[in-house]
């Protein structure tokens, strides 16, 4: 009985950590990746403010030759970028959502769960001991027959 529970309690420990093991290296590469993310889009956001600054002031420029009035150029472009954003709200959610939903529901869904792996991890280490347990069995009735190897 005591050397049951000492091979449970290995067990256990060996579990504990793999588990362990695992979730570190699960939550690594998920912070990686979040990193890499965050990272990504202040850089683009940053150039894409940029980019519209100087696009902006650029057709500033060419609508005051056209009006005349560059008050009224600043209001038009103004106008332009407004309707853009509403534009970006009411077509973009349903297209920017659905791709995160896409992705999400990959990383999340599509990998097997701890549970899952641990529990396959535990098929086969009994696979194995139930394996080597015949075969010890299998040795010791040879030896008790008195065959050799």
């Amino acid at each position: 009985m005591g050397q049951e529970s000492s091979v449970i309690g290995n067990d256990i420990r060996r579990l504990a950590y793999r588990v362990e093991r695992y979730l570190r290296l699960e939550a690594t590469e998920r912070l990686t990746m979040l990193t890499t993310v965050i990272v990504l889009a202040a850089v683009t956001f940053a150039l894409a403010t940029s980019a519209i600054f100087f696009f902006s002031t650029g057709m500033v420029k060419t609508l005051t030759l056209v009006t005349e009035d560059e008050m009224v150029s600043y209001y038009m472009v103004g106008a332009i970028l407004l309707l853009l954003i509403v534009l970006m709200f009411i077509i973009g959610k349903p297209l920017i959502e659905s791709r995160l939903v896409k992705i999400f529901s990959s990383q999340l869904l599509d990998v097997p769960t701890i549970t899952e792996q641990v529990a396959t991890t535990e098929g086969k280490d009994e696979q194995i001991r139930r394996l080597a347990e015949s075969l010890a069995m299998e040795l010791d009735a040879t030896e008790k027959k008195g065959g050799g190897l």
